[in-house]
C-alpha cells in the first residue's frame, strides 16, 4: 500500500514539475521571440560567459552594461529578469521531492492523500478523534472510561508502528464506541504516513475464501495487503460465518505473520474473551490475548447510538 501510494505521489510530482518547466520554457521562448529582447539577452549572455566559452578575461564594466541593457529592455516590454528564471514550486526541496534523504512536505501531503485513496479510508473509517463527543454518554462512569480509552488509542496511533503493544482487542456490546475508536485510530495512523487495511470480519472472511480458492500463484498477491499493512483492522469479529478450512486457518495465518513481522492489528468484537476462546480456539486466542504483545479492552455501558 505504502509503496503504491509513494510511487504514485512521486510520479505525479515529477509530472507536475516537468509540466511547469515546459510551461516556463515556452514562456521564455515567447519573450525571446521579440527581437530587441533576444538581442539584449544574447549580448548579456555573451558578456557573462566570455571567460567560460573563450577563455577571455571578464570585463566587469562590459558585463554590468550588458545586464543593465538586458533588464531595461525586458522592462520596456513589461517583463522582469525573474520572468526568465525558473522558480521551483517547492523552495524546500527545489522540486526534488526529498530533503536530506527524507520525503519533503510537498510530496508527503500528496502521498497521504493518495494513501487514503489506496486504503479507501474515507469510506471504511469515517470517524476521527476530532469527531468524538463524550457528552453522548449520559453516565459519568461510561464517559470517563471512554475518555481514557480514546486517550490511549490516540497515543497508540501517534507512536505506531513503534509500539510495544502490537495487537488490540476492543470488546463489548453494540454501540459502546468500539468501531468509532478503531476508525479514529485508523485515520490517525494514515495521517502519519502509515498504511491501513480496514475491513469487516465478513469482508475479511470472504477475502480469505477467495485466497483459498485461488491458484497458488495468485495467493501471495491477494494476501499481501493483509500481511504487510502497518495496521490491520478487523471490525466486528464473530459476525462472519465459520467456513471450513478458511475462517480459523487464515485468521491464524494472518495473525501469526503479522506478529512475526512486528505489525499492528486491531480487532473489535461483541464477544467476550471467553466466547472468543470458545469460537476460535486456543491458538488464535493466545495471539489475541498475549501478555507480551496484546491488550484487551472492554467497552462498558449503554448503547450510545440510541441514548
Amino acid at each position: 500500500m505504502k509503496k503504491r501510494a509513494l510511487k504514485i505521489a512521486l510520479s505525479e510530482q515529477r509530472a507536475e514539475v516537468t509540466a511547469r518547466k515546459d510551461a516556463h520554457s515556452r514562456r521564455v521562448a515567447r519573450i525571446l521571440s521579440t527581437p530587441k529582447i533576444n538581442d539584449a539577452y544574447s549580448k548579456y549572455v555573451s558578456a557573462l560567459f566570455k571567460k567560460a566559452f573563450n577563455g577571455e578575461e571578464v570585463n566587469e564594466a562590459e558585463e554590468a552594461e550588458a545586464k543593465m541593457n538586458y533588464v531595461k529592455t525586458l522592462a520596456e516590454f513589461g517583463y522582469s529578469e525573474s520572468d526568465m528564471n525558473y522558480r521551483p514550486f517547492c523552495p524546500v526541496c527545489n522540486d526534488n521531492g526529498y530533503v536530506d534523504g527524507k520525503l519533503c512536505r510537498c510530496v508527503r501531503a500528496r502521498y497521504i492523500g493518495i494513501l487514503k485513496e489506496v486504503c479507501d479510508i474515507e469510506n471504511r473509517a469515517p470517524f476521527t478523534f476530532a469527531d468524538a463527543n463524550f457528552e453522548v454518554a449520559k453516565d459519568d462512569t461510561q464517559r470517563e472510561a471512554l475518555q481514557k480509552l480514546f486517550a490511549f488509542g490516540k497515543a497508540w496511533a501517534d507512536r505506531l508502528p513503534q509500539v510495544n503493544t502490537k495487537s488490540l482487542v476492543f470488546f463489548g456490546s453494540a454501540g459502546t464506541g468500539k468501531t468509532f475508536l478503531s476508525s479514529a485510530i485508523a485515520r490517525e495512523t494514515i495521517e502519519r504516513g502509515n498504511s491501513v487495511q480496514y475491513v469487516s470480519a465478513y469482508e475479511f472472511n470472504s477475502a480469505m475464501l477467495s485466497v483459498h480458492t485461488s491458484p497458488l500463484a495468485e495467493r501471495e498477491y491477494k494476501l499481501n495487503d493483509y500481511l504487510t499493512s502497518d495496521l490491520l483492522v478487523i471490525d466486528d469479529l464473530g459476525t462472519e460465518p465459520m467456513l471450513k478450512n478458511v475462517t480459523l486457518e487464515y485468521l491464524l495465518l494472518v495473525l501469526e505473520e503479522r506478529t512475526n513481522k512486528g505489525l499492528c492489528t486491531l480487532i473489535t468484537t461483541n464477544l467476550s474473551p471467553s466466547r472468543l476462546l470458545n469460537r476460535y480456539g486456543e491458538r488464535i486466542y493466545s495471539r489475541l490475548a498475549s501478555k507480551q504483545t496484546s491488550r484487551i479492552f472492554e467497552f462498558k455501558g449503554n448503547d450510545l447510538r440510541i441514548n
